[in-house]
């Protein structure tokens, strides 16, 4: 298989950002946000397509595009000091045209390639090394199979946007294409006024998790391997009748985090030959252990934007996530059961959302927040003994919405997890399942892969089977 690149080009805003818009300061969230690129991969079938042409097809994204970028304004702007501000200076989104000599079959049996190799083959842009202030903070490219599907690689810098930010912005892209023949725009209005809830007032923002390097790009630790898990609806309706009579009506993300999480350690003290026997339970700070097997802490990501009272709007645009503390370690007196698990991360979530994001307008919220980031950065910056992982859920976000006129999209994946130690839940297309993408150690990866009880309640799919219709 050969890319080749048809085209680049700089979309730019079909009307001009307004002066006294142009110097967009970054919330406090915002701050806080990884300096990584979210990706994800929108695949296309040619099946029920109302353009069929592709040339036609790649004018209205183009076209859609333009406008769409009129509404979202700072996704063509550029970071400037320091990443504190955004310049919202029109200076455009990049959009790559390519093509691949297969089937879109073919490239799905060769998905599970090293990252770098599907990145060769569906992104050609290169942006390490750049200078940030000059790097696009949205990118775009649309790759075409020899059977008329498409792959659409978004790649979107995660200091302007969280996912339901990045979600809206395409649902609504979408629907600019599809209203293309009618002349009249539909209600695209995205709320980028973050910075009026949050201020940027906390003196330790910047990146807690250490994915970047100034320029944007991820660091990329060559001992990580990145795989995918899927699970029916039914098979985590049986892993909640498990725990049900332990821990009241828990929630499928918290059910499956639980699981997978169980299943992570196993493999951790597995391949690195500690007693498998440790005890659960939740804390903010003061974690500890006995001997020599390790602590580990678990950081949940959440979006705050129905969490906080009064609730936010749901197209307020930026980073609207923050996370608690879920921390395991080692002790004699008390297996590792899975409804203890659960239990113990529900009642970590029900703490957390009765501690911290209430009132955001109140005076004390503000340094209730500072305290609850500094001791949450401190676990993540400075781990001692523990190992420090993390758990982030897409699932009940509208992704699969992005129906720019010829169907909404087959599958939507990402090529990895961002970075080591993570656990990325996604809802399948049917909404029923969960797909869930692990990044480990390899040694840890394989011990993981062979966890019986984990592979009882999914399956390891290859890209291929998750396109074919029995799967």
């Amino acid at each position: 298989m050969e890319l080749e690149i048809l085209c680049k080009e700089t979309i730019k805003p079909i009307t001009s950002t307004s002066p006294e818009l142009r110097n967009l300061p970054r919330c406090l969230f915002d701050q806080q946000a990884p300096n990584i690129y979210m990706q994800l991969l929108y695949f296309y079938t040619n099946n029920n397509a109302v353009v069929s042409s592709a040339g036609c097809r790649r004018r209205l994204l183009k076209d859609s595009l333009s406008k769409a970028l009129t509404f979202y304004y700072p996704f063509a702007g550029r970071l400037r000091d320091g990443g504190n501000f955004i310049d919202c200076n029109d200076m455009g989104a990049i959009f790559s045209e390519a093509k691949l000599r297969c089937s879109m079959l073919e490239f799905m049996n060769n998905f599970n390639l090293e990252r770098e190799e599907i990145l060769k083959l569906t992104f050609a842009v290169d942006i390490n090394g750049n200078d940030p202030t000059f790097n696009p903070l949205l990118l775009i490219q649309l790759t075409q199979f020899e059977c008329g599907g498409d792959v659409m690689f978004v790649f979107c810098s995660h200091k302007i946007a969280d996912l339901a930010s990045l979600t809206n912005f395409m649902n609504d892209w979408a629907s600019i294409a599809r209203s293309s023949d009618d002349g009249d725009l539909p209600v695209v209005n995205p709320e980028i006024n973050g910075v009026s809830y949050f201020p940027p007032e906390l003196d330790a923002g910047g990146d807690p998790f250490g994915g970047g390097d100034g320029s944007g790009t991820v660091r990329r630790d060559e001992n990580v391997c990145s795989k995918r898990l899927v699970f029916e609806g039914s098979k985590i309706a049986a892993l909640k009748a498990m725990v049900s009579e332990e821990v009241e009506n828990p929630t499928r993300v918290q059910i499956l985090t639980a699981f997978i999480y169980k299943a992570v350690l196993s493999a951790k003290f597995s391949a690195t030959g500690y007693n498998k026997k440790i005890l659960t339970f939740v804390c903010g700070a003061n974690l500890f252990y006995k001997g020599s097997r390790p602590a580990t802490s678990l950081l949940q990501l959440i979006n705050l934007r129905r969490r906080v009272e009064p609730p936010l709007p749901e197209t307020l645009t930026g980073n609207i996530i923050t996370f608690f503390i879920a921390s395991w370690t080692a002790a004699e007196k008390r297996e590792m059961e899975l409804c203890n698990m659960v239990g113990d991360m529900k009642t970590s979530f029900e703490e957390f959302c009765k501690t911290f994001p209430r009132n955001y307008r109140d005076e004390a919220w503000s340094s209730l927040h500072k305290l609850h980031a500094k001791e949450s950065m401190e676990t993540w910056r400075n781990p001692g003994e523990r190992s420090v992982y993390t758990c982030t859920s897409w699932c009940r976000f509208p992704m699969y919405e992005a129906d720019f006129g010829w169907g909404k999209p087959e599958w939507i994946t990402v090529p990895e997890a961002p970075w080591k130690n993570m656990i990325l839940l996604m809802d399948a297309k049917n909404g029923d399942g969960i797909e869930a993408m692990v990044s480990l150690d390899k040694e840890e990866m394989a011990a993981f892969e062979q966890n019986q009880e984990l592979l009882s309640f999914c399956e390891l799919k290859t890209a291929a089977q998750m396109l074919s219709p029995s799967a």
